[in-house]
Parts: structure tokens; sequence; C-alpha cells
């Protein structure tokens, strides 16, 4: 039997969803030329990934799908912005306490495998991995490039990964920071690890989130909350 461990990026593996925020609102400000007084806020957002939100302003703007080449301009611009914005000793982006060992540690146990699925580009979220210190190309990734739902990019995820060992797995757990996250992971009937305090652990456990941590320290506290209760077998 083999246990699936799928990490988010903004908010759990790297402390950026502020910086990352504000960089996604300018790129789709400035490709898509909305508006000074168009609001970045998304009241009916289906999806919180990148994707979505790009879609969802072209469509309340302009009263269309965005274009592929659009989304194309939206990533390139995202990037650069926050290669600007890291270049600032104020936004510099740096890993959640204890992710690293929290990575390697699950990757390296008996049982385990990792993989990352973002709601982000694909490109946004390397660069805020590396610079974070946490980028590993041997670390199977999905993001929202082609893919609006988070549940979905779970799935995909959970199928590159199987691809790459050539298993299957039995059970799965996704480890992200957002409301949005627990509910994908009830939708695919996987188990759910929250990463947040205060206010924000509050919500999660509003949302249904059980487990809930601050942060990855100690380094064996992730490995614990993951040999205790019952998996889940969906994927």
């Amino acid at each position: 039997m083999m246990h699936l461990v799928v990490f988010d990026v903004d908010g759990t593996l790297t402390d950026s969803s502020q910086v990352d925020a504000e960089c996604l609102w300018q790129a789709a400000r400035e490709v898509l030329r909305l508006p000074s007084d168009h609001s970045p806020w998304i009241d009916d957002l289906r999806h919180a990934t990148d994707l979505c939100i790009v879609t969802q302003h072209c469509e309340k703007r302009f009263g269309r799908p965005v274009t592929r080449s659009e989304v194309d301009l939206i990533r390139r611009r995202l990037v650069r912005l926050l290669q600007d914005k890291s270049a600032s000793k104020d936004s510099v982006i740096r890993q959640i306490k204890g992710a690293s060992g929290a990575l390697s540690r699950v990757g390296a146990a008996r049982g385990f495998a990792i993989a990352i699925a973002t709601g982000c580009f694909i490109a946004s979220a390397e660069f805020k991995l590396r610079s974070a210190g946490l980028f590993d190309e041997s670390i199977p990734m999905a993001g929202s490039d082609n893919t609006l739902s988070r549940a979905e990019i779970m799935r995909n995820a959970a199928q590159l990964t199987a691809q790459k060992h050539g298993i299957e797995f039995s059970d799965f757990t996704y480890v992200g920071d957002g409301v949005w996250d627990v509910e994908a992971a009830n939708n695919l009937g996987w188990n759910f690890i929250g990463i947040g305090a205060g206010k924000h652990a509050d919500a999660l456990r509003l949302a249904g989130a059980v487990k809930i941590i601050p942060h990855f320290e100690p380094a064996t506290k992730l490995l614990e909350l993951l040999s205790t209760g019952s998996p889940a077998k969906n994927a």
C-alpha cells in the first residue's frame, strides 16, 4: 500500500499568498487592459485557481472567455512581476517553517510518495519554490495552466505521480492552507491536513478540517499526522 501526500504551494510550502495575489491581479489588469475601477475581487469565484481568476475577470469585463494568447501573456507577466518583487528585501519569498524538512521526510518515508498540486500557473509556482529553496524537479507537479478546478489539478498530480512510480495509490492526503483546499479534498474523498494558525486555523476548522498545524516543525509532526486516522481511499 502506498500513501500519496500532495502539497499546495502558496501559504502551504511558501509564504507567498499576498505577493502572488497582488502580482496576478496586476498582470491580469495590464494584459486584459482592465480599467482602474475594475475590482480585483471576484465575489462568485468558481475555483481558487489562477486560470479561473483570469477567466472570470475576462468574462466579467468583456462577456467572453479569455484567450489562450492572453493567458500566456498573463503567465509571463506574472513571473516577471514576481521576479521584480522578490528582488526587494520587503518581498522575499520564504518557505513556511519546516517545509523543506517535511518534503524530505515524507518523500523518503517508506510507504509514502509526494507531489505538488497548486492553483497557480506552473511557471510562477516553480519560481516561488526556487526562491524558497524548495524546488525539486523530481517531485511531480500539476497546476492550473489548462485546468480550472483545484480538485482536477489534484487528480492530475496523483496521475502524474502514479505514472512516475508505476503504481496505484491506496491512500491520499492533501496538505493545504485554504478553505477551498478543504473543499477540494472532500470532493475527492481525500484526507486533509491544514496549515494555519489563529483565525486562519479557525476558518479551516469551520470548513471541516480536523488536523491543523501552524507550520511543519517539529520535523516529525507531519508524518505523525499522516500515520494516524483512517486514510481516504478514493482518487
